[in-house]
């Protein structure tokens, strides 16, 4: 016991949550809404449901998790933790909304590279123009083998070129190609940045947006749906697309 309420304590996610308990109100989810969108306009609610405290109920928003008392007027930001049984509600709730079904992904628009047998798959939202999409692409991608990589293209708007640069890589004789020379060789595409084929853009973006809900790029899902952001080594990633195998064996099972 102490050695868990340590490392809760370490890693800042102690949340202490007080409330008195009260008859259920059906009427008490619309409250929070109303008063959450009053004081929070521009936040996206997309559930409201009780926990296992009385009078504290969890909001999901987006990939994010967070709890307020029956008004919807305090929240708390943290994990909540259940000391008896060890378990970490925010964590496993965070570990579910972190996750989508792959095969809803648009992948006849995205951009496809082969990697030995392709055996495994994931799908990688990139920007051309963002530094750590460059360092995934020279570093940690030539080192991944038998995978399938589906390529979308997400431009940030902090990115003044990412927009055009996409479009061109789009329009360019092999977008695959032209991408790797792009961010790896720094090569400079003169092609157009107008083509049928660069439609494709608005089609990666509303998967980004909508389905996969990319907040920063590059950001990596995983055949079982599970979404990784950032920067990560070969290692690691190597690691991800292995246990994923591994669950999906025993899924099948």
């Amino acid at each position: 016991m102490r050695s868990f309420l340590s490392n809760v304590l370490l890693c800042g996610l102690m949340v202490t949550l007080v409330a008195k308990s009260f008859a259920a109100d059906v009427t008490i989810p619309p409250t929070i809404a109303k008063n959450l969108q009053s004081n929070l306009p521009s936040l996206t609610i997309d559930r409201i449901i009780p926990t296992q405290v009385p009078g504290v109920y969890e909001v999901d928003s987006g990939r994010k998790v967070f709890y307020v008392d029956s008004t919807g007027n305090y929240a708390f930001v943290g994990n909540l933790l259940d000391l008896t049984t060890k378990t970490n509600y925010t964590e496993a709730r965070t570990e579910a909304l972190n996750r989508i079904d792959f095969n809803k992904l648009p992948l006849n628009v995205a951009m496809r590279k082969t990697i030995g047998n392709g055996q495994n798959k994931i799908a990688v939202f990139t920007d051309p123009d963002c530094p750590f999409c460059k360092r995934l692409e020279g570093e940690t991608i030539p080192k991944l083998k038998n995978v399938t990589i589906y390529y979308f293209l997400y431009p940030l708007p902090i990115h003044p070129d990412a927009v055009n640069d996409s479009k061109r890589i789009l329009c360019s004789e092999n977008p695959e190609s032209a991408m790797f020379a792009m961010m790896v060789k720094g090569s400079t595409i003169t092609k157009y940045n107008s083509c049928e084929n660069a439609g494709r853009l608005t089609k990666m973006q509303d998967a980004a947006n909508n389905l996969v809900q990319v907040t920063g790029t590059p950001t990596i899902v995983l055949p079982n749906g599970k979404i990784v952001s950032g920067l990560i080594p070969a290692d690691y990633l190597t690691k991800l697309i292995d246990d994923n195998s591994l669950e999906s064996a025993v899924t099948k099972k």
